[in-house]
C-alpha cells in the first residue's frame, strides 16, 4: 500500500552526530567515549518507559553522561555536561537529506519528524539544519511521554493523524526503531547509514535505501 504519511527519525536519521561524537571524546579524551555514552542514554530512556516513569532526554543525557564519565577518570559539574552535549543542537542534514525531502514533499507525501528528543531541542536541531520547513508535523514522544521503540509511541502518531498503519511509512537508521514500527503494524524504511545494521531476529523491513533520495521511487 502507498504510504499516506512518511515518520522519519532524526538522529542518526536525517543529522549526522559526527559533531556530538567529536565532542564527547574529546571531553572523555577516549574515541570509545561516544560509543560507551549513547548506547546507555538509550538503554536508561527505555528504562524509564518500561517502569512506568518519563524524565526528558535531555535529562536522560546528561545523568548518563556522568554515569559514564567515571569509567574514563573524569568529572564534570552540571554545566559543563551541559555545554558539551549542546552540541546536539548544531548538527548538518546528510547531503540527501535535504533534496530528499524535497521530491517526497513534492510528491505530495506528508512528512513528518518524530524524535526521542525534546520538544524544544529537536524543532532547534531542525532549524540549525534548515530542514524544519519540509515537515507537516514535528513531534516529541515528550507528547505521550512514553520512547520509542514502545508502540504506543508510534499510535500516538497515527491517532494524532487519523491513519491506519498501514498507511504510515517509518524511516529510520536504527534496527530497534524499525522493529518497534514494524510491531505497530507501520511499514517500514531502513536507511544505511555508516555503521548501522538490521537486527536478526526480526523482520526485515518493507525496504532499505541508501540515501532518502532513493525512498521516492520505492513507494512510487
Amino acid at each position: 500500500m502507498k504510504p499516506r504519511i512518511i515518520i522519519f527519525d532524526v538522529n542518526e536519521t536525517l543529522l549526522n552526530l559526527i559533531p556530538l561524537k567529536e565532542e564527547v571524546n574529546a571531553a572523555l579524551e577516549n574515541e570509545m567515549g561516544f560509543e560507551v555514552w549513547f548506547p546507555k542514554l538509550l538503554h536508561y530512556s527505555l528504562v524509564e518507559t518500561s517502569t512506568g516513569n518519563y524524565s526528558d532526554f535531555s535529562e536522560i543525557a546528561a545523568a548518563t553522561f556522568k554515569m559514564i564519565s567515571g569509567k574514563f577518570e573524569k568529572k564534570f559539574s552540571d554545566e559543563e555536561i551541559k555545554n558539551i552535549l549542546s552540541e546536539i543542537t548544531k548538527l548538518q542534514a546528510y547531503p540527501d537529506v535535504k533534496p530528499g525531502l524535497e521530491q517526497l514533499k513534492n510528491a505530495d507525501f506528508k512528512l513528518i519528524a518524530f524524535s526521542n528528543g525534546k520538544p524544544d531541542v529537536l524543532k532547534a536541531q531542525l532549524k540549525y539544519a534548515e530542514i524544519d520547513f519540509l515537515f507537516d508535523g514535528i513531534h516529541s514522544v515528550e507528547e505521550i511521554k512514553k520512547y520509542k521503540p514502545n508502540l504506543e509511541s508510534y499510535r500516538f502518531i497515527l491517532n494524532k493523524y487519523k491513519i491506519s498503519p498501514e498507511s504510515a511509512l517509518m524511516v529510520a537508521a536504527h534496527a530497534w526503531d524499525i522493529l518497534g514500527a514494524q510491531r505497530a503494524n507501520l511499514q517500514t524504511c531502513f536507511v544505511e547509514r555508516p555503521g548501522k545494521s538490521l537486527y536478526e531476529l526480526a523482520e526485515d523491513p518493507d525496504f532499505s535505501v541508501p540515501k532518502i533520495t532513493s525512498i521516492l521511487e520505492k513507494i512510487s
